[in-house]
């Protein structure tokens, strides 16, 4: 199976003295295996891709939409990880990268993200979709919005009901199934959650080529 099931933010192999345990040479470059989820945008549209490895000249993804030789594309690893470069090949649901400016691998992989300078930490992609949510409270009540984002780790929703930080509730939204989840925050008719459970890599990349994308 091409996409494996991601259920980790930062999926990365294990390593000893800090080394991934698979760290191999093409020629002159170092290519490591990382398995690490992120965002590509091509043109404007964005998906859920793969990293499978990287150097710092370039990266070959995992990916469902189609893209094409020459390309320019932007890959998010983070909201502080983005990099930049040009499609050299593709194969079966697979993508060459050539970064337009070579990349220091070891920090754009760092597993712990730091807060910035405005004291935010940075996060894994978020997707703006348009869709219908339901939140199923533990207390029975059950709350409805529409999806501002989301990712393999949580949501957003718009809603005019009333939620609490540390709510249990159990999102459902249409086209996936039921996932339990915890209220993280709740500010100006948007409540975030975090899934107690991560989505599968090729779940969520299935349900957003079906989905209309928001703005």
């Amino acid at each position: 199976m091409l996409h494996k099931k991601i259920s980790q933010e930062d999926a990365a192999p294990v390593a000893i003295d800090g080394q991934p345990v698979e760290d191999r040479r093409h020629g002159s470059q170092r290519f490591v295996t990382v398995l690490k989820v992120g965002r590509a945008v091509v043109e404007g549209h964005d998906q859920l891709c793969l990293v499978r490895n990287m150097s710092a000249e370039g990266a070959k993804l995992d990916i469902y939409h189609e893209v094409e030789q020459g390309q320019k594309i932007t890959i998010e690893l983070r909201s502080d990880k983005v990099v930049t470069g040009t499609v050299r090949w593709v194969g079966d649901h697979a993508a060459g990268i050539e970064f337009d400016d070579p990349v220091d691998v070891t920090d754009l992989l760092q597993g712990r993200p730091q807060r910035s300078v405005l004291r935010k930490l940075p996060r894994s992609p978020r997707f703006l979709v348009q869709a219908h949510a339901h939140l199923q409270h533990d207390k029975g009540n059950t709350l409805s919005g529409e999806l501002v984002n989301i990712s393999l780790h949580g949501l957003c929703i718009e809603t005019i009901d009333e939620a609490r930080v540390d709510d249990h509730v159990v999102a459902r939204i249409e086209g996936l199934p039921p996932r339990s989840a915890t209220v993280r925050w709740v500010h100006d008719g948007m409540i975030g959650l975090h899934f107690d459970m991560p989505m599968g890599f090729s779940e969520l990349a299935h349900w957003l080529e079906r989905h209309p994308r928001g703005e």
